[in-house]
C-alpha cells in the first residue's frame, strides 16, 4: 500500500503544480485574449521566428493535429499566417503576423521577465533539486514504459 500511496502523492504534485501554472499562464494571456495553449504557440514563434507545424508539435510535444487545430484559430484571428517557404514551396511555414507582433511585443517580454524574476527566488540548490527531481521522474517513466 506504500508505493500505491507515494505514487498517488505524485500524481497529486504533478497535478497541482500543472493547474498553478496553468492559472498562471491563463492570466497572463488573457490580456491578448489566448488560451494558455495559443499563448504557448505564440510564445514559441515569438521565441523561434517562423516554424513548420511539425516543428511547433515538436517543441510543444504536443501531436499535430492539435497544434494544427491551435493555429486554425490563430490565424481566424489574425494572430499567425501560413507562409510558403522561400527555399521550398512545398513547405508551408507559420508565423506571427506583422500587426500581432507589433501590438503584443512588450507582453510576451515581460511574461519571459515575470518567468525569470519566479526562478531568481530559487536558489542554485533549489534549482538543481527540481531539475534533477524531472530527469528521476522521466526516467522512472521510461523505465515502466519499456517494462510494459
Amino acid at each position: 500500500m506504500v508505493d500505491m500511496d507515494r505514487g498517488y502523492e505524485v500524481i497529486k504534485r504533478i497535478k497541482r503544480i500543472k493547474q498553478m501554472m496553468h492559472e498562471n499562464m491563463e492570466n497572463m494571456f488573457k490580456t491578448v485574449n489566448l488560451t494558455a495553449p495559443q499563448g504557448m504557440v505564440v510564445g514559441t514563434l515569438f521565441k523561434n521566428g517562423p516554424m513548420k507545424i511539425g516543428d511547433i508539435s515538436q517543441a510543444m510535444d504536443l501531436s499535430m493535429s492539435t497544434i494544427s487545430g491551435i493555429i486554425d484559430r490563430l490565424e481566424k484571428s489574425d494572430i499567425v499566417s501560413r507562409e510558403k517557404s522561400n527555399e521550398d514551396k512545398r513547405v508551408i511555414l507559420v508565423d506571427l503576423t506583422p500587426s500581432f507582433k507589433k501590438s503584443s511585443k512588450e507582453l510576451f517580454k515581460k511574461m519571459e521577465f515575470d518567468w525569470g524574476e519566479k526562478i531568481k527566488n530559487a536558489s542554485e540548490d533549489e534549482i538543481e533539486a527540481i531539475l534533477n527531481g524531472f530527469d528521476a521522474l522521466e526516467n522512472v517513466l521510461i523505465r515502466s514504459k519499456k517494462a510494459e
